[in-house]
């Protein structure tokens, strides 16, 4: 039962899991430990943070940083919620909105309702 669980979860989060796949490649992302049932990458490359389905990847110098694996674990929590329409959703406009370099990252719904889920207060 338990691997048809994860079976399913995989493919609910097909788009992500491969875009997290590839990003950790291309970052050169190590393998971590197991946050909350999936795998936390970390790499020096990464500019901050990103959750994409079974991949939570983190740039290394916030890898002692729990409200950021918090964080990352409230996207990542969004993603199991949203399935195929997490990236369009979500992914885009927190792309979108980090590409601006706002003051308040975390003022954005995005953002703030991963806090929530993560169980992140600022």
């Amino acid at each position: 039962m338990k691997a048809i669980l994860y079976i399913l979860l995989y493919v609910w989060q097909l788009p992500q899991n491969i875009l997290g796949e590839i990003l950790s490649l291309y970052y050169g992302a190590r393998k971590g430990h197991d946050y909350h049932g999936v795998r936390l990458h970390y790499s020096p490359s990464i500019p901050g943070g990103i959750s994409l389905g079974r991949h939570i990847i983190i740039n290394d110098r916030n890898r002692n940083d729990e409200s950021e694996k918090m964080h990352e674990w409230g996207h990542t929590r969004q993603s199991l919620m949203l399935g195929w329409l997490y990236l369009p959703i979500i992914g885009l406009p927190s792309i979108l909105w980090a590409s601006r370099r706002r003051r308040n990252y975390y003022s954005f719904w995005t953002e703030r309702w991963a806090d929530t889920l993560g169980g992140v207060r600022r």
